[in-house]
């Protein structure tokens, strides 16, 4: 796909061939709704009842339970190929959005949690999926128009959001925002299941499920004895980068609306600006890619962690968090796009379902800890400490890529 401006004086080719453009859809469709209610989660916790401390557990269970579900199905990805766990678990995933509206104590909010948290089990399969439709030399390409497919919603529906949390309240108005995300999520993940195809058909491979947990031990160690270093230093950027994010990313909107006195409105419309600022970056990242070397595209972009969070803890008006979005969509946009390529270049096809799931499950174990201890700093020492604490792993996440 090629896109031209008027005078034809550049041209911009979107690479999105054959489930890459199914999955780029389906979950531009769905996070219409999830981008309703996800940037006010916590607050959403928060409103029923939850102090800081356990806030931050209960995202820490949240990410256990996603690491251990994509720990098998990272595994099964391999062992059973792609399309089956991407069509059901998605559906399962959309479901449990409707979970949230039953919601009254904040203790209740484990079940809808834990459930959604489990059907994460399609995610390295739906990342690997993504890697085998990709030519090796388009795959970051691929993901950065994939990211800009996936991200437009995001430009305009956390300030409906926003507006809804102001209309119904909290509780009931993030509730709504959950009903209307499985509404649409079951519909676009109906469409994903009838146009996905079959990427990777593996020998089949009978597994007891007494000795699932053993075979993917197994099969781990022998993707991580296989892996080349570069692999290995990706894992370790994602830890280490995934640990500053724990830190720096739950309390965010509890931060802005109830210390700062940022309305719900304004906070839906930061995140929208950094959705903007995201696909403003991806856009000529898609030349980009192409011309420059991924490690040194890597370095440039992830440096604006850092800087983001700098911005962030020295904020003095709304100028100052609009600078804070924009400076954070260059992580959030060509970052990602060009991580992930790098994480597909590392990588063979019979070990890519288990070395995507590394990729995630190691981040998400990262993060626990990071969002554990954030609860605790955010109460106990300062709402400003937590996110200061963030900034050092975000520095040394950098070294970590100059090393590739």
């Amino acid at each position: 796909m090629r896109v031209r401006n008027i005078k034809g004086l550049f041209s911009i080719r979107f690479y999105l061939p054959g489930n890459v453009l199914v999955l780029a859809i389906s979950s531009a469709l769905w996070s219409i709704g999830l981008s309703l209610a996800s940037p006010f989660q916590s607050l959403f916790f928060e409103g029923l009842g939850a102090q800081p401390v356990y806030i931050g557990i209960l995202s820490a269970v949240s990410s256990a339970v996603t690491m251990l579900a994509y720990f098998f199905g990272g595994f099964l990805a391999d062992i059973y190929g792609r399309k089956q766990l991407i069509t059901v678990f998605s559906f399962v995933s959309a479901a449990s959005a409707f979970l949230y509206f039953f919601i009254n104590q904040w203790t209740y909010l484990l079940i809808p949690i834990v459930i959604g948290a489990l059907s994460g089990i399609y995610s390295p399969a739906f990342n690997a999926s993504l890697n085998d439709s990709m030519e090796p030399d388009m795959r970051a390409v691929g993901f950065a128009s994939y990211a800009v497919v996936t991200t437009i919603p995001s430009i305009f529906a956390p300030y409906i959001g926003g507006l809804m949390v102001e209309k119904f309240g909290i509780v009931l108005g993030i509730k709504l925002a959950f009903v209307i995300s499985g509404a649409i999520g079951i519909p676009a993940v109906y469409w994903r299941m009838s146009k996905l195809k079959e990427t990777y058909t593996p020998r089949k491979k009978k597994i007891k499920f007494g000795r699932l947990v053993k075979d993917a031990i197994s099969g781990y160690a022998t993707a991580l004895k296989v892996a080349t270093r570069q692999a290995k230093l990706l894992l370790l950027y994602s830890i280490t980068s995934s640990l500053a994010s724990g830190l720096s990313t739950v309390f965010v909107s509890i931060y802005l609306i109830n210390k700062l006195s940022v309305s719900p409105t304004q906070y839906g419309f930061l995140v929208g600006i950094s959705a903007l600022g995201t696909i403003i970056f991806l856009i000529p990242s898609l030349t980009l890619i192409k011309k420059y070397s991924l490690k040194k595209l890597a370095i440039l972009s992830a440096l604006s962690a850092p800087l983001s969070m700098l911005i962030f803890v020295s904020a003095n008006g709304m100028n100052d968090f609009i600078a804070w979005s924009v400076t954070g969509s260059v992580s959030g946009s060509l970052l990602g796009s060009v991580v992930q390529g790098l994480q597909g270049n590392s990588t063979s096809q019979q070990i890519r379902g288990r070395f995507m799931a590394l990729f995630s499950a190691f981040s998400l174990l990262a993060a626990v800890p990071g969002q554990v201890i954030s609860g605790f700093l955010y109460q106990a020492i300062s709402p400003i400490s937590t996110f200061v604490a963030a900034i050092p792993l975000y520095v040394i996440s950098v070294l970590i890529l100059m090393a590739l």
